[in-house]
């Protein structure tokens, strides 16, 4: 198994999320505090190693997901931004399909399930988890097996800590 590295998997969903989400409580400004729930599915692709495998090169990934956000805000100002105190939760979960981009190696087919059980920003600090777990098995019969565990906080000072906990 290769070393565990944070796969631009989780920085693309999140980023994909946070944009989604955002936009969607825009039309919900006029009417704090604001509550909602936005559902939807997508399929993207984008060019990565395939976590626990990484010593085989570059795959394009297709991902195939399903979208569940949920918001509950003070207000969203008007650049779209939430308004402390907030709350945000999601879940991604969907199928992927990873061809070597070079046309070397086996083709890895498996699912997913990103979970963002909150953010939560008052006046005085801010923190979040994130979760990603792939469960996936090669053309050629080999496995991946992924979990990663992301957290960060930032207190009232505006000092950072985060840390994330990759595993194969």
């Amino acid at each position: 198994m290769g070393t565990p590295r944070r796969s631009g998997w989780l920085v693309l969903l999140v980023l994909v999320l946070l944009a989604l989400v955002v936009p969607a409580g825009i039309a919900q400004a006029s009417s704090p505090p604001v509550t909602f729930t936005d559902t939807f599915s997508q399929t993207e692709t984008f060019t990565d190693v395939v976590p626990c495998q990484e010593s085989l090169g570059a795959y394009d990934i297709t991902l195939t997901e399903r979208v569940v956000f949920h918001v509950t805000a003070a207000a969203i100002d008007e650049a779209g931004n939430f308004v402390a105190p907030y709350h945000v939760t999601g879940t991604v979960t969907g199928t992927f399909v990873a061809v070597p981009s070079d046309g070397t190696g086996p083709t890895f087919t498996g699912h997913f399930t990103q979970r963002f059980p909150g953010e939560n920003e008052n006046t005085n600090n801010s923190t979040g988890t994130i979760t990603l777990s792939i469960q996936g098995q090669g053309s050629d019969g080999s496995r991946i097996s992924f979990h990663d565990l992301f957290h960060y906080q930032i207190n009232a000072l505006g000092v950072e800590a985060a840390f994330g906990k990759p595993r194969c």
